[in-house]
């Protein structure tokens, strides 16, 4: 069994109201000097009844492609761990 992590995020040239809005807020914490930049994404944790590495890539890849991001204002990349079976 493996576990994927999904990382969607709006690509660079998209601008990104939430991650202003933190930015901002962050701000107004007083992090107007350590904070440069602030972007927001999502993480999507996939659990695989798949064992084949390879073909887990191929089906994510094709799920990011068809549901778990936008690519016209999204980029994604994603990880694959090995889990253990919980009897």
């Amino acid at each position: 069994m493996l576990k994927a992590k999904v990382y969607v995020s709006l690509k660079k040239t998209v601008v990104d109201p939430q991650g202003l809005a933190v930015k901002n807020a962050l701000k107004s914490l007083n992090y107007e000097q350590e904070v440069e930049e602030v972007r927001v994404g999502k993480l999507i944790d996939i659990k695989l009844n798949i064992s084949d590495k390879e073909k887990a890539k191929q089906i994510i890849d094709q799920m990011c492609k068809k549901l778990l991001s936008n690519p016209v204002i999204e980029d994604y990349s994603f990880t694959l761990e090995e889990v253990k079976e919980s009897n």
